[in-house]
């Protein structure tokens, strides 16, 4: 029986999300032994095959990026969005929709050749299956939704907060007890709470959940001492993107 044919691509993005699957680390053989790995820029040349899944990483700068999704999502079975960057337009999506000042200043006389869009979802271009949010994503869950493709069906995609994660951990809530502005209670979760689980409050980096209370959050975050222009940049890093 043939394995099926995986591939990992990147768009605009640092690769980031590609590098932290191969942090599986124990179980990266065990992996191996189920799929074919056809496509993989940071860890190995491509095979030229095409792939049955395809996970892709990074937002979408370039008209030549568009029309290679537009040709991957005709070829396989499964697209699916790796990251904030895919899944949102991520951090780098942040500031003026004009960025040629920005390029002028970072790349001098060679940024004026440089075509960019503004950074988009890779969802705005083509039909996705789901979503592996996350900056970077959790390999945890990578491989959970990695088993189900295997299976032939579509992970269910959590529709609860992070906070519900800290629980089942028994972790001090950062935000009640410590008044850090911790994004958790609007935040999809997934991740196992990984950042608060070691004292960081949560950024909000797998989105926000359906029906989350928004407006509440930003009322306590105010509540704890932060004024409107810093409780819009915790929302505008992660979070306000997704909900579009």
């Amino acid at each position: 029986m043939d394995k099926p044919k995986v591939g990992l691509y990147s768009l605009t993005s640092c690769s980031g999300d590609i590098l932290e699957t191969t942090n599986i680390e124990e179980d990266l053989l065990t992996v191996l032994k189920w799929i074919k790995v056809v496509d993989m820029n940071v860890a190995m040349p491509s095979t030229g095959e095409t792939p049955d899944i395809a996970f892709v990483e990074g937002a979408v700068t370039k008209d030549e990026e568009i029309g290679f999704l537009r040709d991957l999502r005709k070829s396989v079975k499964y697209l699916i969005p790796i990251g904030t960057c895919a899944c949102t337009g991520g951090i780098i999506a942040r500031g003026p929709e004009e960025r040629r000042e920005w390029l002028s200043d970072v790349y001098k006389e060679a940024g004026e050749d440089i075509a960019l869009r503004f950074p988009r979802p890779v969802r705005e271009f083509i039909a996705i299956d789901f979503s592996i949010p996350g900056c970077p994503i959790d390999k945890n869950y990578f491989l959970h939704c990695l088993g189900y493709l295997l299976k032939g069906v579509l992970p269910e995609v959590p529709n609860y907060p992070v906070c519900m994660e800290c629980k089942m951990k028994e972790n001090e809530c950062l935000l009640h007890y410590r008044r850090l502005p911790c994004m958790g209670p609007v935040t999809r979760g997934g991740c196992g709470a990984r950042q608060p689980s070691f004292g960081r409050p949560c950024d909000g980096c797998f989105g926000i959940y359906d029906d989350a209370n928004v407006e509440a959050l930003k009322a306590i975050l105010k509540d704890i001492g932060l004024n409107n222009d810093e409780i819009q940049k915790r929302f505008d890093l992660f979070l306000e993107r997704g909900c579009t």
